[in-house]
């Protein structure tokens, strides 16, 4: 007799067991489904905003090319008004009262966009075309462009007999040699020589620590123990090739013994640490300069270059040079001696003194200018979280254009 199997009925315990693993296996699923989910929610978010930073950084590039553009316009437009205002000459309908600063606003005014609206003196109606404008021109991020001059200071290269002002050529003699009636005669150039550069370099550091350390006690404090001839022998050691100094072996980088192409290498020297560069970059360039510009001259740069100066004498002198109803510009380096001689009590009534001073800056390499011909251009764009910094050198001659370095791709005559 056969009979049907029957089935045993699974037991409550074995049942809550496949029920427990069965929630666990999607318990499991749903944990796996959640990573991968945020896995890719995360990725697609990452990827997104490196595509949305990259083309705010292309975005900022042109940006800051755009105001580049705009400050070699503002240089381009100063060159016109100089000229212009030069063939009026003087005694001529309109060339007079109409001092030098006026000129140089058209570079030396910082430019910012947006354009801010909330400068004194600046009415209502303005403010309102100035904000159509911006809404007009719907311009996205903000920008910064600086012109300065760089004939304001101090050329570091100038320590090396290739970049001394004598190596820059001279014009082509005129066909009348003889001069005009009351011209002021040029400098001589002098020769140059290595150990009245290096002189000259030491002088001038210690003019401008010791002029920071009159006006600042800390700074007196900290640095009473720097010396200018070690810290100048390791500035020479750097850039001068046949140079032979014991700072090679004190500086922990390796000296390029070529000349600066940039303040910012005095990083690199062993004697320089930022409280010093602070103080003495600001004076310095590492650009070719026909000389020390006196229109243009900083205050730190003034006392460096005219040894006996005093406090009161540097603002005396911005106040006359800067008045802005009367032009009191140098028109020639024989202008700036007579100032110097009548309102510096270290010349006052000394011919000699004068005299001195003339020869201890021909000796030194040092020419005083009346014209800035060569201008650093620095801009800084932002859009969103990239920015972007552009800096070129920019000389402006009389008739020649203008010629650019140190901007990659924008090094094109204008």
């Amino acid at each position: 007799d056969r009979r049907s199997p029957m089935r045993a009925s699974p037991k409550p315990s074995e049942r809550g067991g496949q029920s427990g693993i069965a929630l666990f296996m999607v318990i499991a699923s749903i944990a796996v489904l959640s990573v991968l989910v945020t896995e890719f929610v995360y990725v697609t978010q990452s990827n997104s905003k490196i595509a949305y930073d990259a083309v705010d950084r292309v975005r900022a590039h042109y940006l800051a090319k755009s105001a580049f553009k705009l400050s070699l316009l503002r240089l381009r437009a100063f060159q016109h008004v100089r000229g212009f205002l030069a063939t009026l000459g003087k005694g001529a309908p309109g060339g007079l009262g109409i001092p030098r600063g006026i000129a140089d606003k058209i570079w030396s005014f910082p430019f910012f966009y947006p354009i801010p609206t909330n400068i004194p003196g600046l009415t209502p109606s303005d403010r309102d075309r100035i904000e159509k404008f911006q809404n007009d021109s719907s311009i996205e991020g903000k920008f910064t462009a600086i012109i300065e001059s760089e004939s304001s200071k101090f050329n570091l290269n100038q320590i090396l007999a290739a970049f001394a002002p004598q190596s820059t050529p001279s014009p082509a003699p005129s066909p009348d040699p003889s001069p005009l009636p009351g011209a002021p005669e040029p400098s001589p150039i002098p020769t140059f020589n290595p150990e009245d550069a290096r002189s000259s370099l030491k002088q001038f550091l210690g003019n401008l620590l010791a002029a920071k350390a009159d006006s600042d006690e800390d700074f007196a404090d900290e640095y009473r123990d720097v010396r200018v001839d070690e810290l100048t022998d390791h500035i020479v050691s750097w850039a001068e090739r046949n140079y032979e100094s014991g700072a090679a072996n004190r500086n922990p980088v390796p000296l390029k013994r070529a000349p600066f192409y940039s303040v910012s290498e005095l990083h690199m020297i062993a004697a320089m640490d930022d409280g010093l560069y602070q103080v003495l970059a600001p004076s310095l360039t590492a650009s070719t300069t026909p000389g020390i510009n006196v229109n243009t001259i900083k205050d730190s740069t003034l006392g460096a270059l005219v040894p006996g100066i005093t406090k009161e004498e540097i603002k005396a002198f911005y106040k006359y040079r800067d008045d802005p109803e009367t032009d009191n510009s140098f028109k020639n380096e024989e202008e700036f001696y007579a100032y110097i001689a009548d309102k510096v009590a270290a010349f006052k009534g000394s011919p000699q003194a004068i005299s001195q001073y003339k020869a201890d800056l021909i000796k030194r390499n040092l020419r005083i200018v009346v014209e800035e011909s060569l201008f650093k251009i620095s801009v800084d764009a932002q859009i969103g979280s990239a920015n972007r910094r552009i800096e070129a050198w920019v000389t402006v001659g009389e008739d020649t254009g203008s010629r650019i370095k140190g901007a990659p791709g924008l090094a094109d005559p204008v």
